[in-house]
């Protein structure tokens, strides 16, 4: 996952033996309508909805650090 001022990105390995079967996914940061963090007991999860509200970008399976540091990045971008 990576978001800068134009987009964030997603990008999902299936299986870790196989790399190039990924999925990837992207949203233009002008379509970011809310970021939403839910903590777990030890992963945590983002989930990212745009303003058409059509199929949020998931990500899953997060340490708290980087989710929380991802969720701090992306709510600073949207604040500009």
């Amino acid at each position: 996952m990576s978001a800068d001022h134009h987009e964030i990105s997603t990008r999902e390995v299936g299986f870790w033996l196989t790399p190039w079967s990924s999925k990837e996914e992207h949203l233009p940061m002008s379509h970011v309508a809310e970021i939403e963090h839910d903590r777990g007991l030890f992963w945590d999860d983002v989930r990212i909805e745009s303003s058409g509200g059509i199929d949020p970008l998931r990500i899953s399976g997060l340490s708290k650090f980087h989710a929380g540091s991802f969720v701090a990045h992306v709510r600073e971008i949207m604040g500009r």
